[in-house]
C-alpha cells in the first residue's frame, strides 16, 4: 500500500515502534513522513546538529561516524536495521554519510512521540482500536458518550438540545486542544481521532491520560471556574465535538453535579440503606487543619488515580472548602459511574 506522500507502508514493518502500533495509529502517521534519497557520499546529517526529524534507511547503506572516528556500517537489509538512525536525542551524535545511493523515510519525532505514547498508555484499547480500523463506522462517538454514566443523569430532554449546540471542529495530529494554565471556554467530545493529556510541574512533564473515540476532556476547568490543569494533544488527525461555557453549565453541570448540606448529610448517614463515604478533595495540609469528622482525604489532582480501587455500593459525598473543587470532584465521580454528591458548609 502506497500513501498519499509516497511512502509504502509495508517498508515500515520490522522497524520499532511502528511494529507495536495499530494499523490506525501506522495510518495517521502514514501522510507525515517524508520519502527522499540521497546519491552515495552525501551527508543526511552531522554529528552535533539539531534534527527535528527521525530517518530511517529504506534502501541503500551508509556509515555513522562518532567524535573518535568509530565508524558503524548500516546496511538497509541488515537485521540490525530495526531503529530510526543515531535515534538517542534530539541532538546527533554521530555524522551519517551515504556510502551508495539511499532512499530514506523521515518523519517529526513529535509526531511520532506523541502517537508512541498514546499506544503505550492505551494497550487496553488495542483490540478496539483494531476493529475500528477495519471498520471506521464500529464505534461513534454518540453512542459512546450516551451510554456513559454521565449522561444516565442527565434529563432526556437537555440530551436533545445538547446533540443539537455542539459544534463539529477538525484537527490535526500534534494540535494542541487545551493548554495547562489557559482559562478554559468550552468542553470537548472526541468524535474521531486520539490524544494524550499530560501535566507539568515545574520542568517536568508527565503523561497522564489516553483519550479516544467518545472521550470528554476541558470540564474541570469549566466548573471549578479555573485554568485548565492539563494540556490535551492530538495523538492523530480528527474532530472533535465542542460546547460552549453557557450551554455546558446550564444543560450538563447544573442537571448533573447533585448537593446537600450538612444536616441533610447526616439524615443520610442515619437512615440511608447504602454506606455513605465523605471524601474531602482538598491538599493534606489544608486537611489536617480543619476536617469534618469521619472524612477521609483524597486531593483532588489525585482522585482519578483512586477512583480504580473505590466500590461503587457506596454513596460519596465530597467537600473542600468553597465548594469548587468539591464540584468538580461530583462530577468526575459521576462520569465514572459513582453515586456522589457536593457537600454544602
Amino acid at each position: 500500500m502506497t500513501d498519499s506522500s509516497g511512502i509504502e507502508i509495508k517498508h515500515l514493518d520490522g522497524f520499532i515502534p511502528f511494529d507495536y502500533l495499530t494499523p490506525a495509529c501506522i495510518q495517521d502517521l502514514a501522510s507525515k513522513f517524508r520519502a527522499h534519497s540521497l546519491a552515495k557520499g552525501k551527508i543526511l546529517f552531522k554529528r552535533g546538529s539539531e534534527d527535528a526529524e527521525c530517518h530511517f534507511l529504506i534502501r541503500g547503506h551508509l556509515d555513522l561516524a562518532d567524535e573518535n572516528f568509530n565508524v558503524t556500517k548500516v546496511y538497509a537489509n541488515s537485521d540490525e536495521n530495526y531503529l530510526a538512525l543515531d535515534n538517542s536525542s534530539l541532538i546527533h551524535r554521530t555524522s551519517a554519510i551515504t556510502t551508495s545511493d539511499c532512499h530514506f523515510y523521515s518523519i517529526n519525532r513529535d509526531y511520532l512521540d506523541l502517537v508512541t505514547t498514546w499506544s503505550q498508555l492505551a494497550d487496553d484499547f488495542e483490540e478496539q482500536e483494531d476493529e475500528a480500523a477495519n471498520n471506521p463506522n464500529e464505534v461513534d462517538w454518540m453512542e459512546v458518550l450516551l451510554t456513559s454514566p454521565l449522561f444516565a443523569e442527565i434529563p432526556p430532554a437537555n440530551i436533545q438540545k445538547l446533540l443539537v449546540r455542539f459544534e463539529e471542529k477538525q484537527v490535526q495530529i500534534g494540535q494542541e486542544i487545551v493548554k495547562q494554565g489557559d482559562h478554559g471556554d468550552s468542553f470537548y467530545v472526541i468524535k474521531e481521532g486520539r490524544a494524550i493529556v499530560t501535566q507539568s510541574t515545574g520542568n517536568k512533564e508527565k503523561t497522564v491520560a489516553a483519550l479516544q473515540t467518545g472521550d470528554c476532556f476541558g470540564e474541570d476547568a469549566l466548573i471549578a471556574e479555573n485554568v485548565r490543569n492539563a494540556t490535551v494533544t492530538m495523538a492523530s488527525n480528527g474532530s472533535l465535538m465542542v460546547l460552549g461555557k453557557e450551554d455546558f453549565d446550564k444543560l450538563l453541570k447544573k442537571p448533573i453535579i447533585k448537593s446537600l448540606t450538612l444536616d441533610e448529610l447526616y439524615i443520610q448517614m442515619d437512615e440511608g440503606d447504602a454506606g455513605t463515604v465523605i471524601i474531602d478533595v482538598r491538599h493534606p495540609q489544608e486537611f489536617r487543619s480543619d476536617r469534618l469528622k469521619g472524612s477521609e482525604n483524597v486531593p483532588l489532582n489525585h482522585l482519578r488515580e483512586k477512583l480504580k480501587t473505590m466500590s461503587k455500593d457506596f454513596q460519596y459525598v465530597v467537600c473542600c472548602d468553597s465548594g469548587r473543587r468539591s464540584e468538580v470532584a461530583a462530577y468526575i465521580m459521576t462520569e465514572s459511574g459513582f453515586n456522589a454528591a457536593c457537600l454544602i458548609r
